[in-house]
């Protein structure tokens, strides 16, 4: 063959590759970041909780001017507050499950639907960056409604993500724990793995460049700024990791990789036999998850 002819095949060969990887981050970024309605399914039970408890319905202004809502559920006078933030694509509906277990337990809970999802505005989920800003304006709403409260953080997948980015920010000091359940370390970490695992590409690195410059140009930050493992790096805040250990969605060694890069008060639950988002299966999930809250919520 000559060396023209390799040369032609060579460049077609790039071109084809090329227009491949730009589809795949094209459908990547639509896939990931655009906001998706999806009716979450709640049992009846749980229903009948919200109906039941004192529920106030509030909603504020995000730092970009954004409607967000929440459900502040207060059933108990004088208590403290967990602030529970669910995943990605879900709603606070979601959270249900879990929020009625830790009403049993004598919390009050501050129910959020994050920004593009549920009852909040917004088309584009951030990941954790601008929902940290909003974190930070929900924790300003219990401070200001409420005297003399304590208040846990409390997030699933996207939401746990959401609460490490915010251990960043100089929080209040009645902020006392934190529980982060099936968190990523990094969103690059994260979407290599999404990528080779759905596309089946042993090299990610085009098309996390082609995704980076999208976001770059949609959102005014890169890949590499959505990073809650460097968030811990100089946390203070007592944090409990949670993951299961045959999560799928989300790899275990991303709780790992969050756990050795907090430096402070820091415990692991590792949860076998259980996948992503599905830790609360274990029989001693609530009561672990309680323990070490009480322990700090003092």
């Amino acid at each position: 063959m000559k060396f023209s002819t390799l040369l032609k095949g060579t460049g077609v060969t790039t071109l084809i590759s090329y227009f491949a990887y730009k589809k795949i981050s094209d459908q990547l970024f639509k896939t990931i970041f655009s906001r998706k309605d999806k009716q979450d399914i709640v049992e009846q039970k749980y229903l009948d909780w919200i109906n039941e408890s004192t529920v106030n319905q509030v909603n504020i202004t995000s730092f970009d001017g954004l409607k967000l809502n929440a459900y502040d559920i207060h059933n108990h006078e004088n208590a403290n507050y967990l602030i529970m933030l669910h995943g990605l694509t879900s709603s606070k509906a979601s959270m249900y499950p879990r929020a009625f277990e830790f009403d049993k337990l004598g919390y009050n809970i501050l129910l959020i639907d994050q920004r593009a999802t549920g009852d909040s505005q917004g088309e584009y989920h951030t990941y954790g960056l601008k929902e940290a800003q909003d974190l930070n304006q929900w924790i300003d709403y219990l401070n200001n409604t409420y005297k003399d409260i304590k208040i846990c953080l409390f997030g699933v997948s996207m939401g746990a993500a959401t609460i490490m980015i915010s251990a960043a920010y100089d929080l209040p000091d009645n902020v006392k724990c934190i529980v982060e359940d099936c968190g990523f370390s990094s969103l690059r970490e994260e979407l290599d793995y999404f990528i080779r695992s759905k596309y089946k590409i042993a090299y990610t690195s085009s098309v996390l460049k082609m995704l980076d410059k999208k976001m770059i140009s949609r959102f005014g930050f890169s890949i590499d700024d959505v990073a809650p493992k460097k968030c811990l790096e100089e946390n203070e805040i007592p944090i409990l990791f949670v993951h299961g250990k045959d999560d799928d969605f989300v790899p275990f060694d991303h709780a790992l990789r969050n756990y050795n890069h907090n430096k402070g008060i820091k415990k692991f639950y590792p949860v076998p036999g259980t996948g992503h988002g599905q830790a609360n299966k274990d029989p001693e999930y609530y009561t672990n998850i309680a323990n070490f809250i009480n322990t700090y919520m003092i």
